[in-house]
């Protein structure tokens, strides 16, 4: 299953990590957006890719399983500057999302 760690661009801090949601094998980087919002009872929201250097990210997904090995261990502190630096720097930067509201 991929490790996906979100970094939320607005606080440069880390959002959330896949890793809490094992049973997922299946996620893909919109779908582990859209959990980790659900989390935090963030719902009803559109997600699309967008360019790494858009202005309106809202998140940089980073994928933590490389190689068969992990890159960072658990994520324990998502404001640690070490641990978000250990992110983009030992993890793959996979796809930048933006996240939208639906229309009503």
């Amino acid at each position: 299953m991929p490790r996906y760690i979100l970094i939320d661009r607005a606080t440069g801090h880390i959002f959330g990590d896949t890793a809490d949601f094992a049973a997922n094998a299946d996620l893909d980087p919109l779908d582990a957006a859209r959990l980790l919002d659900e989390g935090i009872r963030e719902h009803g929201h559109l997600y699309v890719y967008v360019p790494r250097l858009d202005h309106d990210v809202t998140y940089d997904v980073y994928r933590a399983d490389i190689g068969g090995s992990e890159a960072v261990g658990a994520i324990t502190d998502g404001q640690s500057r070490e641990m978000i630096d250990a992110v983009e720097r030992d993890c793959l930067h996979v796809v930048s999302i933006r996240r939208m509201r639906r229309a009503a």
